[in-house]
């Protein structure tokens, strides 16, 4: 089928264009919003040609589409309009009730997930101008080196006010607004009050100065203050009078407050989720390695990655490296190991495609989705080959205290920012997940039978 017409049949599956509330895509997943779940023909979707799966339930469904979903959806959201709705690329703040748990990973993928290509890249620049300057092929104090350093930084150094634009979105705020209370975190005159002798007060109050740049809590729980400010002010307030008055309490209130409460507290709790990861990886990082290499591959299955990624980039912002991410990153390429073995033992044509894209896209780019979807829910017995050959990757990253220097994920085009003293370890960690895994599905195959 082409994207045209797998985005016309995964539209009537769902129920048609009138059933659509609001729809936006991630890396390999169509995410809808739906009015009713009664006319959602789930079966019917999963056996649809390009789709890989189907998760959720009720209003909440994700379709599973794979490396083209932005290609499925640019020509889903062309059947949409007529129906008056319009479809949305990040996650849509929405009024719909469910668990608090997926209530809080879908606000903080929606925060976060708009900037990881960004990260990764970023990442990826930052290790390339580490190996570049410690092997002397660049002038450190040139311009070429300033420009490429600049660009590699910016994201993590005005992260306060990024996140703050997305964070609006999510708690359906003013984002210009929101952006101003990021902003001022760090603003230079505000920095510069870090530096005054004897410490400095807001209207009497000492205030605790440090910087905010590359902060991740202070700025999204001042726009969360915020939030709940407008909401509240624009059930009682006039329409001629109302944004005036919000935005001065956001100026005159929000902000303070933040720099007040938020700012310290929020890099304390950041500081003390930090230690907390590193402790717990500390405590046995053998036993770490295992389970952080056997089974955390899995979280993207569960949105748990949300919960994990902000600590991961607090732990990179205040140490400069994280341990946790290497062992992580053994489960994704024991998928990879999994899919090569696929690809090499079926005789099936259309299953032989999909585990070779999965195979290529997961090893150099990380995302394996593909595989998690297409492979691993529909054949139980891989799971073992994956657990087990990412168990064995993890414990080698986790007893030689293996690092990355900058938020990536798996993949051969994510090497630079693993680049140091312990990059030979997490080389011979992925070569061992991969053909544990591999080995493994190779020898015990897979079921016909589906899951």
């Amino acid at each position: 089928m082409t994207n045209q017409e797998i985005a016309a049949q995964v539209l009537e599956l769902v129920g048609g264009a009138k059933n659509v509330k609001n729809v936006y895509h991630c890396a390999t997943r169509l995410r809808f919003t739906l009015n009713a779940a009664e006319p959602v023909q789930t079966d019917a979707l999963k056996q649809t040609d390009g789709v890989l799966n189907v998760l959720g339930s009720g209003t909440q469904i994700q379709v599973v589409i794979g490396n083209n979903v932005n290609k499925v959806y640019n020509e889903l959201t062309l059947l949409l309009p007529a129906a008056g709705i319009t479809a949305q690329e990040e996650h849509p703040a929405t009024a719909e009730k469910g668990r608090l748990l997926d209530r809080i990973f879908n606000a903080i993928s929606g925060i976060f997930a708009p900037y990881l290509p960004l990260l990764m890249c970023s990442g990826i620049v930052t290790g390339l101008l580490s190996l570049a300057s410690s092997m002397n092929w660049i002038d450190t104090a040139g311009g070429t080196y300033a420009l490429l350093s600049a660009a590699s930084n910016t994201l993590f150094y005005f992260f306060p006010i990024l996140l703050s634009f997305t964070a609006a979105k999510q708690f359906r705020t003013n984002p210009f607004v929101a952006v101003m209370i990021g902003g001022a975190l760090i603003h230079p005159t505000f920095m510069a009050l870090s530096e005054v002798e004897g410490g400095v007060n807001f209207l009497g109050i000492p205030l605790i100065m440090q910087s905010y740049t590359s902060t991740v809590l202070p700025a999204i729980a001042g726009v969360g203050l915020y939030a709940i400010i407008d909401h509240q002010l624009s059930k009682i307030l006039p329409d001629s009078i109302r944004n005036l008055v919000i935005t001065l309490v956001g100026m005159v209130v929000v902000v303070p407050l933040t720099a007040l409460v938020f700012g310290p507290v929020g890099n304390s709790l950041s500081s003390l989720l930090g230690n907390g990861l590193n402790a717990l990886v500390s405590f046995n990082p053998l036993i770490a390695g295992i389970i952080g290499g056997g089974l955390c591959g899995y979280m993207a299955m569960f949105g748990l990655q949300w919960g994990i990624i902000p600590i991961i980039l607090i732990n990179i912002s205040n140490l400069g490296y994280d341990y946790f991410t290497p062992m992580w990153m053994m489960g994704p390429y024991a998928q990879v190991g999994v899919a090569l073995a696929v690809f090499l033992r079926s005789k099936d044509p259309t299953l032989k495609q999909l585990s070779l894209t999965g195979f290529l896209t997961g090893l150099f780019t990380g995302v394996t989705e593909p595989i998690l979807y297409g492979l691993l829910t529909k054949y139980k017995k891989l799971n073992l080959c994956v657990i087990l050959g990412g168990a064995v990757g993890g414990a080698v990253v986790g007893v030689t205290r293996t690092k990355v220097m900058a938020f990536l994920f798996a993949g051969v085009l994510n090497f630079p920012g693993y680049f140091g003293p312990t990059f030979p370890y997490y080389l011979i960690g992925m070569v061992l997940a991969i053909g544990v895994a591999a080995l493994l599905a190779l020898v015990l195959g897979y079921e016909d039978k589906k899951a």
